[in-house]
């Protein structure tokens, strides 16, 4: 994709985000739009740079983090070249991960929505990161199949997803001892 058309993809999303508010700054002190699934832990920066290693993330990709924090994961991404997506139920963490890209020089490559991770569109994914909770990740697996397309990559910190096999596993090694990475490619939902 040309740098004139890209430029003219993410003014158009731009918009369509400012009109359905998905990317609006929450004010401070704003409640979350329900109570999120997961308590908040930040991926291990060493651990950010793990799971975009085994994603092979790179320019052409659009990295979805879904409940992204401080946005640490699509910042890192975005400093590689990918363009990003932040989505977090907190409007806290919103104003945090903006903040934080901002600051890093990379906002422009990202998009905030302040949504709820089991209504975002996430069809546009090339590669989706996790690192929710097994109930969390066994609800969201349905959303995964349904909405991307073949070939985009999941990864997720720690927890599988169920009975779905992992393309690939490693461990990485931190504090706190051994923890896994899993990666998943879709290819087409399961029967």
């Amino acid at each position: 994709m040309t740098l004139k058309r890209w430029l003219a993809v993410l003014a158009g999303a731009a918009a369509i985000a400012a009109a359905s508010g998905c990317d609006r700054s929450p004010a401070t002190g704003q409640a979350a739009l329900r109570a999120p699934d997961v308590v908040y832990e930040p991926t291990p920066h060493f651990v950010v740079t793990e799971m975009l290693k085994l994603a092979q993330v790179g320019a052409n990709d659009v990295v979805y983090d879904l409940g992204c924090g401080d946005g640490r994961i699509v910042i890192a991404a975005a400093k590689r070249g990918a363009r990003g997506v932040c989505v977090d139920i907190d409007p806290q963490r919103i104003t945090e991960s903006r903040a934080k890209a901002q600051r890093s020089g990379v906002a422009e490559r990202i998009l905030f929505r302040n949504q709820d991770l089991f209504e975002t569109d996430i069809a546009d994914a090339t590669v989706v990161t996790l690192f929710l909770w097994p109930s969390v990740n066994l609800k969201l697996r349905p959303k995964l199949w349904r909405e991307l397309r073949p070939g985009t990559r999941v990864v997720s910190y720690i927890h599988s997803m169920g009975d779905w096999p992992p393309r690939e596993a490693q461990n990485v090694e931190g504090a706190r001892g051994p923890r896994e990475l899993f990666l998943w490619v879709i290819e087409s939902p399961p029967n």
